[in-house]
């Protein structure tokens, strides 16, 4: 059998062969990522309900891909060039991206 979930799932998905077996492990990786196409196309498909019911905007939008788009160069920047471990870098990027923006909000 094809093995999908192996390449997309990487480390996950050796934690599911090591958990469970290889065939376990197949069923539910393929199941989890299954999972999650059937939740983007759902997304997807009833995106104008979900943002007028949360009264999305496009300010909401850009302020959500300013945040991770800031927040990753940072991460990048901390592993690469001051070579901190990543979980550390991606820690501290976070903290200070929120921080900052709650002081934009806040104090502007």
């Amino acid at each position: 059998m094809v093995n999908v979930a192996d390449p997309i799932m990487g480390g996950a998905y050796d934690t599911l062969v090591s958990a469970f077996g290889t065939d376990v492990a197949w069923v539910l990786g393929h199941t989890a990522i299954l999972a999650v196409i059937a939740t983007l196309i759902s997304v997807m498909r009833n995106w104008t309900r979900i943002s007028e019911g949360a009264q999305l905007t496009r300010g909401h939008a850009l302020d959500a891909v300013v945040i991770v788009l800031f927040t990753a160069i940072q991460a990048q920047y901390f592993s690469s060039t001051l070579a901190w471990p990543l979980s550390q870098a991606v820690l501290i990027a976070v903290s200070f991206t929120l921080s900052l923006r709650w002081c934009i909000n806040v104090l502007n």
